[in-house]
């Protein structure tokens, strides 16, 4: 199932705009979750996995984050701590500061033009 339809199930719309319009949610067993479009957001990961899904978001991330997943094109993610990166989509970028285990985060990587970047 994919994440706008977790969202209708759940009772929350996300609508397409030229406006910034998104929605957070938390779910127990999957962590945080943003959905949307043109977001800019400061979370706290709080030791959970957090996904982002939509286009041309910008989302800082604070805390222990366990894993980190972007689903779109063009988000722009800085994330201080991680265990985990995961890219699907087209031009993400996700810049990591510290790893939660060894020296670099596990990483998994589909689409084209995605960049991992330790800052």
């Amino acid at each position: 199932m994919n994440f706008p339809a977790v969202l209708t199930l759940l009772g929350l719309a996300v609508a397409g705009s030229a406006a910034a319009q998104s929605a957070t949610m938390t779910i127990p067993g999957m962590g945080q979750m943003l959905a949307g479009d043109h977001a800019a957001r400061a979370m706290k990961c709080g030791n959970n996995a957090f996904t982002i899904s939509g286009n041309s978001n910008k989302v800082t991330l604070t805390g222990n984050c366990t894993q980190v997943v972007v689903n779109g094109n063009k988000n722009v993610v800085t994330v201080v701590n991680v265990g985990q990166i995961v890219l699907n989509g087209k031009q993400n970028t996700v810049t990591w500061t510290k790893s939660l285990k060894g020296a670099k985060p596990l990483t998994r990587v589909t689409g084209t033009g995605n960049k991992i970047l330790k800052k």
